[in-house]
């Protein structure tokens, strides 16, 4: 056996198909049972209103901190899925959610719900939200905004069933049943979380090594999952001497002057210096997932011409820049044997302790705060287009949420009927539903416009986002005046199509302003902004409806947030011109 030194990329090998349309249809029911959870909470807090003799104030403290905290958690759970993965991370979630259901069923005061629904189900629901997307991105490239549409439309598709359900359950049963149902559909997300199998990784040499050699090692990789391979061959109380593997040629790479040279074929390989089980902690290997810097992105990444340039570069999840003793170049699955609880991590042979440890630190998801310090650097704030985007980002969240948790008290309000609430919840969902699979279709679209005009797709994606958001902060702000049934099912279906922008184009805008480099950390700052706007909007709309006793300025101040959220971007493409004549000076200036 020859010894190498191995420089190169963990790159993961996204099928664009098969498994993935699995993973898609899990994360579609995690948006269906979770997001109809949250949507459909106006109808609860009603109930809970009068159960506890509550003001709107303190009942909207619950979905803000629900909100809250589901979007807080983000950079945890992407954490907790680096290092994790996503399967694993779900089913934590589901788990956390679950306990804070449960306790919800015994609350006897409505401060109660404050924690176990805002901060308990609120993390749990965030830790359950992180991997459905992030897993959905890894599955997929070419058809990327086809998945992660169908994935996002759950959450229409959950404001659809839920609302008459949990009308029905409440007029019928009592609102402790509507949580004794979620408990069995928190259950459900865990099922669908089983389904995000991690992915099979390539180690794939740096773009500056020899063509030779990465020739001979691209016809070398093996595609064997490191859970098979090893649960057949290996038990952890008794480590085998020997594991037999059959092949048909085993190449040794030895980088001596930038040749490759394969090696003789080998019958067995010795394992007793090649594993060494370390006892039981789950995490040893990591999958790095957030690495990725288009993980975040929900287009068709195939589109982007960076990605098209260096695909490697932005599919890796890790680097290996330390010098190992390889005896076969394989792929295998990043973190299978840690999601299949064998706790124990296979050092190659001749691998010396600080070796070792150098290998699981360059694939960067064995440190969670190094996850979490890349999402938060704030030196993106000092970019103006960055930061106009980001304050836009927080309007926008104010005045997301509050709406489809007022229409129900609004409706039973104007209507005086508390069963028709669940319907028109019904009609938002569906033209959500339809909103999100049409903006994340036309996103990558060329518009059929006069004169060109609809030629430049970021173009279109920005002005397809600023107007969407001012349409929906117009007929927010004047939602008092649609006041009979038919009237509140337009504003119902208006509302939900509009607002369907702000969460498939989000990302999209992002790469389109900073580029796919600045993907995560601008996402992380977004979330950070994102979970502060959500909890402000519930409470000053909760504050108003208390003030004035009725839901009128609740709708008017949300309102006022979406259209100026809207109308303020209009002005992003003056920044970025202003930017490239400043790039371009710079550039003279050098030469």
């Amino acid at each position: 056996m020859t010894s190498a030194p191995i420089k190169g990329k963990l790159v993961p090998l996204p099928p664009d198909g098969g498994w993935g349309w699995v993973v898609v249809i899990g994360s579609f029911f995690i948006h269906v049972f979770a997001d109809g959870f949250v949507y459909s909470f106006g109808i609860l807090a009603e109930k809970l209103m009068i159960e506890f003799n509550s003001n709107n104030t303190m009942t909207s403290l619950i979905v803000s901190m629900l909100t809250g905290f589901t979007l807080g958690a983000g950079p945890l759970a992407s954490a907790v899925c680096n290092k994790y993965g996503c399967r694993i991370t779900t089913i934590i979630g589901a788990g956390v959610a679950f306990v804070g259901c449960l306790l919800s069923c015994f609350a006897t005061e409505i401060w109660h719900f404050v924690i176990s629904v805002g901060v308990i189900m609120g993390i749990g629901f965030g830790l359950v939200y992180c991997p459905a997307i992030v897993i959905v991105t890894m599955y997929f490239e070419s058809k990327r905004s086809l998945a992660t549409g169908i994935a996002v439309a759950g959450a229409g598709v959950g404001a659809v069933v839920f609302g008459p359900i949990n009308t029905f359950i409440i007029s019928n049963y009592g609102w402790r049943y509507v949580f004794v149902l979620f408990l069995f559909v928190i259950i459900l997300c865990a099922v669908c979380g089983a389904t995000f199998v991690p992915l099979q990784f390539a180690l794939v040499p740096d773009d500056d090594d020899d063509g030779e050699y990465n020739d001979v090692f691209e016809d070398e990789v093996k595609k064997i999952d490191y859970n098979k391979r090893f649960e057949e061959k290996v038990s952890l109380l008794s480590p085998p001497q020997v594991l037999e593997r059959s092949m048909s040629q085993c190449c040794d790479i030895q980088k001596n002057n930038q040749h490759a040279r394969p090696s003789s074929s080998v019958g067995a390989v010795d394992l007793e210096p090649l594993l060494r089980p370390r006892c039981g902690t789950i995490g040893e290997r990591n999958s790095g997932y957030l690495n990725r810097k288009d993980v975040f992105y929900t287009g068709s990444i195939s589109n982007v011409a960076e990605f098209r340039a260096n695909p490697d570069k932005y599919r890796s999840t890790g680097s290996l820049h330390t010098a190992l003793n390889i005896h076969t170049h394989h792929t295998g699955t990043v973190g299978d044997d840690r999601e299949s609880g064998h706790g124990c991590d296979q050092s190659l042979d001749g691998m010396n302790e600080k070796k070792e440890t150098d290998f699981m630190d360059d694939i960067e998801g064995s440190n969670m705060f190094k996850t979490i310090n890349n999402m938060f650097s704030f030196q993106l704030l000092l970019d103006p287009a960055f930061l106009l985007f980001a304050i836009s980002n927080l309007l926008t969240s104010v005045g997301f949420n509050s709406p489809l948790y007022f229409l129900p008290l609004h409706v039973t309000n104007i209507l005086s009927d508390n069963n028709v609430s669940g319907n028109i919840l019904s009609v938002y969902g569906t033209a959500n539903t339809i909103g999100r699979l049409i903006f994340g279709v036309v996103a990558d679209q060329k518009l059929p416009l006069p004169a060109g005009l609809g030629d430049d797709t970021a173009r279109n994606r920005l002005w397809m986002y600023n107007i969407s958001l001012t349409i929906c902060g117009i007929v927010t702000a004047f939602c008092y005046k649609f006041d009979g049934y038919i009237l509140l099912d337009i504003y119902a279906v208006l509302f939900g199509f509009t607002i369907a922008s702000y969460v498939c184009l989000t990302s999209v805008i992002l790469v389109d302003l900073l580029g796919l480099d600045k993907l995560t950390n601008a996402f992380g700052l977004l979330l950070l902004w994102q979970g502060v706007g959500t909890v402000i909007g519930p409470l000053v709309s909760g504050y108003l409806a208390d003030l004035t006793g009725n839901y009128t300025l609740s709708f008017v101040f949300c309102g006022i947030n979406l259209m100026v959220s809207g109308l303020m971007l209009f002005v992003i493409p003056y920044f970025k011109r202003k930017d490239d004549v400043d790039v371009s000076n710079k550039q003279r200036s050098s030469q």
